[in-house]
């Protein structure tokens, strides 16, 4: 996502290419060695995972997901997750109309949820065809990469990374750029993918004894925007703690719903006795997996200065 405009016309290359043999971690910013998979890497210092998985947004040569298909997998969850996202920020301080930025706005279920409560909410959103669709749904977003296509002189009250500050390639420069155009006291708020999260271990060790399937799924091999970075609560944490901001709410959001998890498992396959099986299992065990403890999911909350510096 925080990749130039012009390499979104890049001639696309395989997913498992080699990248940088040796990259620094976002959080400790110590070296990072290969691990597991050619694109993998990993850092002993943290436990930080990361990725030199190619971003190819807009390549119209790139495999796309059927956004049509995967709206009912996904939206009951992403509703509900937004509601407890934007409750936890009006506990945080958000006052009435306050002026919020949605990085990554992908389906624009966020700013919708956002407006309807009243909020000065702005979207921005790389992939053309996601803003194609929200406009068609009534939800303006712009569409533009951050923080090049938002103006420097822009302030918000808030500014959230929901399931997006894991695509960015410098996690530290998006959130020094977010500081920057923060109200006096804002809050950065960010959901992401938790390494940490049993669904993650689980696959990590499937992995080790070499089914790559739901590994390669996590971290979104193949498609236009994969994952870069897979940290924990404690990366999270520290990675906030370092760029000067205080963490006021660190907790998990819901990883699994049961309402549309068939049509989730089975966005880019077909139905299997192995499929049905997953679903099965899944759907049981969906209340013990939202656990804050073993969600995939985390959801940090940090301010920023509460004078201009």
């Amino acid at each position: 996502m925080a990749r130039n405009h012009d390499e979104d016309h890049r001639r696309p290359e395989a997913p498992d290419t080699l990248g940088p043999l040796v990259m620094s971690c976002c959080v400790c910013e110590r070296p990072m060695k290969r691990r597991l998979a050619l694109w993998g890497r990993y850092c002993q210092q943290c436990g930080t995972w990361a990725s030199t998985l190619d971003v190819r947004i807009n390549v119209t040569s790139q495999r796309h997901l059927d956004e049509a298909r995967r709206e009912p997998g996904l939206v009951t969850l992403r509703d509900r997750n937004n509601a407890v996202v934007l409750r936890r920020l009006r506990r945080a301080g958000l006052g009435d109309g306050a002026k919020i930025l949605d990085v990554g706005s992908g389906h624009g279920w966020f700013v919708e949820a956002a407006d309807k409560l009243g909020y000065d909410i702005v979207g921005i959103e790389p992939d053309a065809a996601m803003v194609a669709a929200s406009a068609a749904r009534g939800v303006a977003v712009r569409h533009g990469y951050f923080p090049d296509d938002v103006p420097s002189a822009w302030r918000f009250d808030a500014i959230c990374f929901n399931d997006t500050l894991e695509h960015f390639a410098d996690p530290r420069a998006c959130l020094r750029s977010s500081i920057e155009r923060l109200a006096p006291g804002g809050l950065i708020s960010f959901n992401m993918p938790n390494s940490g999260g049993i669904m993650y271990r689980l696959a990590l060790l499937a992995k080790l004894v070499g089914v790559s399937g739901t590994f390669d799924r996590l971290w979104q091999v193949g498609l236009p925007s994969p994952h870069l970075w897979y940290l924990d609560r404690p990366g999270v944490e520290r990675l906030a703690a370092d760029m000067g901001l205080a963490v006021c709410f660190s907790g998990s959001l819901d990883s699994v719903s049961r309402t549309g998890l068939w049509p989730r498992v089975h966005l880019d396959r077909q139905p299997s006795l192995a499929t049905a099986s997953t679903v099965g299992v899944v759907w049981a065990l969906a209340p013990l997996l939202n656990q804050r403890h073993l969600s995939d999911v985390m959801h940090v909350v940090a301010r920023g200065l509460t004078e201009s510096p």
